[in-house]
């Protein structure tokens, strides 16, 4: 089960335009380095058994039960869509994201749809997100996290995690932090709440 530490702040269409002008190569940022871009449409359907996010967490049922199918934005005839299933256990701390996560690859993300639907199990709502992906560091760096830019139901925020156990929680935070500030996002604006409360459901 893999560590997960995460922050996602809100971007304004100025911001989200800037960090996509440097991404692209259209603006240079001397001390930001990244590879490895790539243009992702993510489509996640969430689960639960439940009607409301009060009832989920009384029953203590698993923070996420999703389905996830993305594909890259490539010129390409073959390149196809993937699909994974993913559980997640979610804590805040400090308004930093600490996820316990277990995902694996589905060859048919119908069956699983199926398996839900019998089992009692609701689609609880669904995020939409078109994402540019980057690992990046700062100059004289060896922290490497991953950073999305991206629309999710069409509102723009700045994802950026970091999955290795290397690091103590407090230093992560901290070098997540110089990057976003590096990028001109304000850290202390990060949003804690889970996306299905950030799309209101």
């Amino acid at each position: 089960m893999a560590r997960e530490i995460e922050l996602k702040v809100p971007l304004s269409e100025e911001q989200f335009d800037k960090i996509q002008r440097i991404l692209s190569k259209q603006e240079n940022l001397s001390s930001f380095k990244f590879h490895s871009l790539e243009h992702i449409i993510k489509c996640d359907e969430y689960f639960s058994r439940y009607h409301t996010h009060e009832e989920r967490i009384a029953n203590k049922e698993l923070r996420v039960i999703r389905i996830r199918t993305e594909k890259l934005v490539e010129q390409c005839e073959d390149n196809k869509e993937k699909a994974y299933f993913c559980i997640k256990r979610k804590t805040i701390e400090n308004g930093v994201e600490f996820n316990s996560e277990k995902e694996t690859f589905v060859d048919d993300a119908e069956v699983l749809r199926a398996f839900f639907e019998a089992a009692g199990f609701i689609k609880w709502f669904e995020k939409k997100k078109d994402a540019l992906g980057v690992i990046c560091s700062l100059d004289g760096s060896d922290f490497e996290a991953h950073l999305e830019i991206e629309k999710v139901n069409g509102l723009p925020y700045a994802e950026i995690e970091y999955t290795k156990d290397d690091l103590s929680a407090d230093e992560v935070r901290s070098c997540l932090e110089k990057i976003l500030l590096t990028l001109g996002i304000d850290p202390k604006k990060r949003d804690s709440r889970s996306w299905a409360e950030i799309l209101g459901r």
